[in-house]
């Protein structure tokens, strides 16, 4: 096991690898196909990782953990991540609501029905009258 500095060291060069990539992927022509608030998880998931860097970084120099109780920025690499799995998460809610519902029977338009012709008056004829 890593001990120390040297995780921390380790988990740093991951968070800074990991942000570079999904940064380069948030900014490629292909993300285009994907929606807004996509692209804005994994920009603010980008931003997360770097600051978990940084905290990192200042560990790593000083040995005093820093603190970010005004502004933790690292907390958003969760809430990026959030914001892309719970949205996933409720359009597939959405769609299974919709594949339950019933059916609507389309209604047919019905013809209107033909007017029979008029009936004719039948002729009396030979009619003996008593």
């Amino acid at each position: 096991m890593l001990e120390g500095k040297a995780f921390f060291l380790l988990v740093t060069v991951l968070d800074v690898i990991g942000a570079i990539i999904l940064f380069l992927g948030a900014l490629s022509p292909r993300m285009r196909l994907y929606p807004a608030w996509h692209r804005i998880g994994l920009l603010a998931a980008v931003v997360g990782l770097f600051a978990q860097a940084g905290r990192n970084i200042e560990y790593m120099f000083t040995g005093i953990s820093p603190s970010d109780a005004d502004l933790p920025l690292w907390a958003l690499k969760d809430l990026g991540i959030d914001i892309i799995a719970y949205t996933y998460a409720g359009l597939g809610v959405m769609r299974w609501l919709d594949s339950r519902k019933q059916p609507e029977i389309p209604a047919v338009p019905v013809k209107p029905a033909r007017k029979a012709p008029p009936k004719s008056t039948p002729v009396k004829r030979n009619v003996k009258t008593k």
